[in-house]
C-alpha cells in the first residue's frame, strides 16, 4: 500500500511534488487557504483549509483529522516557511497520524529568525554575512558600507502576525544603505519597524549570482540527497525569486558548510541553502536557509536526485545511500516560462535592461539538454491554463509590476 501524500501550500514547489507523486499513482491531497496554481492539478484532491498564520489551531485540527481518515499514515510536505513552522510546532501531535517531512520547531524557528540564525552563523563561521542588530548600529564604521536593511522574517509567524505590519515589512525586503546618512534617515523614517529589522553586509550581485544547495537529511541528520544549482534569472533582477534556474556545480567547501549546519542544528527534512557569490570579491556568503521544499525543487528528478521521493522512502524507514545530482553545468534548466517570457519581453526593460531580450535571444538563453517547464506537464495540461491568470494576479499584486 502506498502512503498518501499531503502537500500544503500549493504554489509551484507544492505543484512539483504533487505531479511527481500523482503521476506515479500515489494518492495526493493539496491543501491551501486560497487557490494557488497547484490547486488545479488533476493529480490531487484540493481541500481548502484554514490559514495557519491566522488560526494555527484550526489548521492543525483540520490537518490532523484529514490524516486520521487515511488508511496509512500520509507523508506531509509543507512548502512555505509559515506552514513549515506550524507543522514543526505540532510535529509530535501530527506524528500520531502522519509522517511530517520537517525538522524540529527549535531548528525551523532558528533558521527562519534571521537575527538568531545570523548570530549563530557568525559565532560558528557558517559563511553568513556580517550582521548588526539595532543596538549595534553605532559600531558600523564607514568602511562597512554599503550595508542592507531587511526584515527578520519573510512573513511574521502566527504569534506576531499583523497584516498591516507584514505589508510594510514586505516593502523593505532589501534596502541598500550607502553611508551613515542614509542609515540615519532609514532609522528615522522606519522607526516603528526597527525591532523587526536586521542590518547586514551587502553582498554585491544580482539574482544570477545565487547558488542553491538543495538537500534531504534523515532523522540522524545525515544528508541523503544533494542537488546543486544556480539561478539564471529572478524577478526583480537583484533580489527576486527564481524564474529560470539551472543545474550547476558549487565549490566543495559550500557542501561541507551545509553538512556542518545540518549536523550542528540537528536538521532533518528537505531544505534549500542559498549562497550568494559576491560579484567583486568572488567570495560566497550564505544568505538564507529555506527549511522546506524550495520553489524549483521540480528540477531535481531530472538531475537523477529525486529529493521528494528520497524523502518519502526515508520517512517510511528505508535506509538510504547518499544520492547526488549528476547533471553538468546548465545541462538541465527549470523555467516558469510564462513569467520569464513576459519579464524578458517587458518587465526587465524597466527593472534591469541587460535582461530585456529579443525573442531570439530569450529563446537562446533557455536552451538546455533538458528543460523542465513549471507550467507544463504532459498529463496535467490544466496547469498551463491556470497559470496564466495566476501570472496576471502576481503582476498586479507585486509592487514591481513593471
Amino acid at each position: 500500500m502506498k502512503n498518501p501524500i499531503i502537500v500544503y501550500n500549493t504554489s509551484y514547489n507544492g505543484l512539483s511534488i504533487i505531479q511527481e507523486f500523482g503521476s506515479k499513482g500515489y494518492s495526493c491531497f493539496a491543501l491551501d487557504s486560497k487557490y494557488s496554481v497547484g490547486a488545479f492539478s488533476r493529480y490531487a484532491k484540493f481541500r481548502k483549509c484554514p490559514n495557519p498564520i491566522h488560526d494555527e489551531k484550526a489548521f492543525i485540527d483540520f490537518l490532523y483529522n484529514l490524516c486520521a481518515k487515511q488508511s496509512a499514515k500520509p507523508i506531509l510536505f509543507p512548502t512555505n516557511d509559515e506552514w513549515a513552522l506550524v507543522t514543526a510546532k505540532y510535529k509530535q501531535r501530527l506524528s500520531e497520524v502522519a509522517l511530517p517531512c520537517v525538522a524540529s520547531f527549535e531548528t525551523v524557528n532558528t533558521l527562519l529568525s534571521k537575527d538568531l540564525f545570523y548570530q549563530i552563523g557568525q559565532q560558528r563561521q557558517y559563511l553568513t554575512p556580517y550582521t548588526w542588530s539595532v543596538k549595534d548600529l553605532e559600531s558600523i564604521s564607514k568602511n562597512h558600507f554599503p550595508i542592507v536593511a531587511k526584515p527578520k522574517y519573510k512573513t511574521l509567524p502566527a504569534e506576531k502576525h499583523n497584516q498591516q505590519l507584514n505589508r510594510e515589512l514586505k516593502k523593505i525586503r532589501l534596502v541598500i544603505l550607502n553611508d551613515k546618512e542614509e542609515l540615519h534617515k532609514f532609522c528615522i523614517s522606519k522607526k516603528r519597524l526597527l525591532e523587526h529589522v536586521v542590518f547586514q553586509e551587502y553582498v554585491l550581485g544580482n539574482s544570477d549570482t545565487m547558488f542553491t544547495v538543495g538537500i534531504y537529511a534523515d532523522s540522524k541528520h545525515e544528508i541523503k540527497a544533494l542537488f546543486t544549482g544556480r539561478k539564471v534569472r529572478g524577478y526583480p533582477a537583484d533580489i527576486g525569486d527564481n524564474i529560470l534556474g539551472e543545474s550547476h556545480e558549487v565549490p566543495s567547501y559550500l557542501i561541507e558548510n551545509t553538512e556542518k549546519i545540518v549536523k550542528e542544528l540537528s536538521y532533518e527534512g528537505i531544505a534549500e541553502f542559498e549562497y550568494k557569490l559576491n560579484s567583486i570579491t568572488r567570495e560566497f556568503r550564505l544568505i538564507e536557509v529555506n527549511p522546506r521544499p524550495w520553489s524549483w525543487i521540480g528540477i531535481t528528478p531530472y538531475c537523477n536526485v529525486n529529493i521528494p521521493f528520497i524523502a518519502y522512502e526515508s520517512l517510511l524507514g528505508k535506509e538510504m545511500e547518499l544520492t547526488k545530482s549528476d547533471a553538468k553545468n546548465g545541462e538541465v534548466k527549470y523555467i516558469k516560462i510564462f513569467q520569464d517570457f513576459f519579464n524578458c519581453m517587458v518587465r526587465y526593460r524597466f527593472n534591469y535592461k541587460p535582461w530585456h531580450l529579443s525573442y531570439k535571444s530569450w529563446k537562446s538563453s533557455i536552451k538546455a539538454k533538458k528543460i523542465v517547464v513549471a507550467e507544463w506537464h504532459k498529463k496535467d495540461w490544466g496547469i498551463a491554463l491556470a497559470s496564466i491568470p495566476y501570472l496576471i494576479g502576481k503582476i498586479f499584486l507585486q509592487k514591481w509590476h513593471i
